[in-house]
Formats: C-alpha cells, structure tokens, sequence
C-alpha cells in the first residue's frame, strides 16, 4: 500500500460523498413579511490580488439571490470599503451598518484579529456577523465564545497542518519551508511546524527576503545544503511565481513541492506553465470538483460573469447561499437571536461538500482536499486534480491548542488582502 493511501487511512476511515440533492433542497422560499431585509457586507481591496474582492462579491449575490430575492427587493446588499481592512477602517464601517443601515445581518472578508476589536459591536446590537477570510489566524476563545459571531474561511492554517503531516508521511521526515516576512505572519508556520512534529518530522524554515536581489538564489543554495526530503512554500504573488519557476527549471529539482491552496488557483498556474507540474497542496476546493453542488456553481458562475470562479468566488458563493437559507429558515422572525440559531443549526450542500457550523464556536466545518497538479494535455494550463479526505481538522482542535493566546504578529489584514 502506498504512503498516499497510508496517509489517508491516518486521517480517517471515510467520508461520505457529497449528496447530490439540489444545494437548496428542503428550504423554503424567503417570506419577509412585507419589507426588505438588510445584509452589510465588508469589502476588502487587494494589490495582491485586486479580482478577489470582486469575485467574493459576485459569488455572494450569486448565492443569495435564490428566487430571485435580489430582483424582487426581498433583500439588499449595503457594501462598505475597508481598505486593506484596518481596524479603524473596518470598525467605523461596522458602526455605520450597524447603527446607520441598521442591517439584519453582516457578512465580508475581514482579518480575524481586526474582528476581535470590536466584536462586542455584534453582541450590543444582537446582529449576526459571518466573518470570511483565508483562514490565516486561529480563533482566540473570546471570538469563539461570542454567540453572534460565525467565521467561513478557506482554511489555511489548517491546510498547512495536514500537508506536513501529508509530506512527513509520504516522502520523509526532514522538511523545509521557504516563506517571506509577509507570508510567515500568520498561524500558518506553526500549523505546519506542529504538524511535522506529531509525525515525528522536523522542519527548518528559511524567510526570503522580500525587494532583496539574491533572496531566491540564497534560498536554493540552502536547500541544497540541507537536502530536506520536501519543500513547503508558503509564498504568495510575484515571490512565489519566481521561487517555483527557479526552483523547478534552474535547479531541475525533483524534491516534492508543497504549496499554498492559492498557489493552485487557475490564474496563477497559467503563469507558471509546465513547472506546475507535480505540485501538491491540500486545498478547501477546486473548480474541478465533481459533484453536483460544485459543478451548478462553476456553470452558474460562468453563464452570470463570463469568468470563472476562484477560491473567493467559491467562499462568496456558500456564504450567500448560508445567508439565504438562515433568512429563509427564520419563518418570519428576523431578530438576531432567530438569525443566529438559524445560521448555527445550518446544514447544507455546499460547492465544497457538506458544511455547517460548529455550534460551539461558530467555525465552519467543511471538507479538505488532497490536490495534485498535472500538466495539461498539448502543453495546456496544469490542471488541479483534487481528492477528498476521508476526514478534515477542526478549527479550534487541540492540536492548535498553543495558538490560543492574545499574541500576534501584528499582521491585522487578511492574508493575500495586502
């Protein structure tokens, strides 16, 4: 039996498929009684990344807007800019739709230590606040704690964990992780370090330099001087695309290379061509997913932007399509009470699979994929080909128990929204 194979058996016995009922089967059309029902919606901007809080934003009316709820003003989307989502920013935008809109719910992508400094906004005015992001930070137990707060993220430090815990047993047990300043702010170092350790790995971390000339070729030369089984490369934007690209053709190395699940979306794999091949990462979704839920998005996604959709889309989608089905289920009664037991007794099929909500600490509960890159036929973009685990990690598992302190980096905006 293959390490691949002994792996997933670590992680689980099996998980069941993706059902393929309609995402919104059993739920009942939205009655507002008679007035139209506020959503507040945070929006970052990135340089990084500038289509991502577009696609958040399309993916999120595309998902709300069941039986045409947008068209028919049974709901209205109240967007407020928060820059690269500062505290001061994102607090004054999150007074004004609470206090000025008077919104029935917020969403948005938002840091989750910005949210921490002003969640108590949410529980003065009973309003519930779904929280999206990368999934960079762990949640601290006051947000945890908060019953009006609900947090939908792609995963990241979670992914960062099960890969080395992937790579520890597929391909040995010395590690290197190359990252950046920028990049290493976040939990997503520790996960995969700790993650190392519990199969019995260790890992040395090596930080680019970022503006620096050499910082790459010093890079290489210490990856050859610590011949690590495999190498994690937790980079993102330009930095990235050249570390893979030299890595790859300048040292032809054969070493097995994890990445970021954002290293794998479309747009970024096309700039790499042929070098992508042979990646692996484990990411919250692909659009190459098949089943039911997943495909209707990427076909609806498509016929409405005449794009196709990216991890944010994907993200902006499922929180739509949550919002709506919590509005839905609140027969009538729209208090944030009715709308936060809604949202925490949320069961659905979403384009990455079954999803609810811990109803302990309101984090989203979702599966994970094993993705491979391979080369596109005729030379063609590489392609992500994505395998289920049988079971994912919590996000507030014990494993992170370490990460559950007030100190921080210091690095508040959410990641790739710099």
């Amino acid at each position: 039996m293959s390490n691949r194979r002994n792996f997933l058996k670590i992680l689980g016995t099996g998980m069941a498929a993706a059902t393929a009922n309609p995402v919104l089967a059993g739920v009942s059309r939205l009655k507002t009684n008679q007035r139209t029902l506020k959503i507040g919606l945070l929006s970052p901007q990135s340089s990084l990344f500038p289509a991502y809080p577009y696609s958040f934003i399309n993916g999120f009316r595309l998902g709300i807007d069941q039986h045409q709820a947008l068209r028919k003003k049974q709901i209205e989307i109240i967007t407020e800019q928060v820059g690269y989502g500062t505290p001061f920013l994102s607090t004054q935008a999150a007074r004004k739709l609470l206090y000025e809109n008077n919104v029935d719910l917020m969403t948005g992508i938002l840091g989750t230590e910005v949210v921490s400094q002003f969640s108590d906004l949410f529980q003065q005015k009973e309003v519930p606040f779904i929280v999206c992001n990368p999934g960079e930070y762990f949640p601290v137990e006051p947000l945890r704690k908060n019953p009006f707060l609900f947090f939908n993220t792609l995963n990241l430090y979670q992914s960062s964990f099960l890969q080395a815990r992937y790579a520890t047993t597929h391909y040995g047990k010395k590690g290197l992780i190359v990252t950046s300043l920028y990049d290493s702010g976040y939990d997503a170092v520790y996960a995969f370090t700790h993650g190392a350790e519990m199969e019995e790995g260790t890992t040395e971390v090596v930080i680019l330099r970022q503006g620096t000339a050499d910082t790459v070729s010093e890079a290489l030369f210490r990856i050859r001087s610590a011949a690590p089984d495999y190498v994690y490369a937790l980079l993102s934007g330009d930095l990235a695309r050249e570390f893979i690209l030299r890595f790859r053709n300048e040292e032809n190395s054969s070493l097995p290379l994890m990445v970021t699940p954002f290293v794998t979306e479309e747009h970024f794999l096309t700039t790499l061509g042929a070098s992508a091949a042979g990646i692996e990462t484990i990411a919250p979704w692909s659009r190459n997913l098949d089943h039911p839920a997943s495909l209707d998005f990427v076909k609806n996604y498509r016929e409405t932007t005449r794009s196709n959709p990216d991890m944010m889309a994907m993200l902006g989608y499922e929180t739509g399509l949550l919002t709506y089905r919590a509005l839905a289920g609140c027969n009538g009664d729209f208090s944030g009470t009715s709308l936060a037991r809604a949202l925490r007794e949320a069961r659905m099929t979403s384009p990455r699979g079954d999803f609810s909500f811990d109803p302990e600490t309101g984090w989203a509960q979702t599966p994970m994929y094993l993705t491979s890159i391979r080369a596109g036929l005729f030379n063609l973009t590489p392609e992500p080909h994505p395998e289920v685990l049988p079971q994912s990690i919590a996000a507030h598992d014990l494993a992170f128990a370490a990460l559950d302190t007030p100190l921080r980096s210091g690095w508040l905006n959410p990641y790739l929204f710099v």
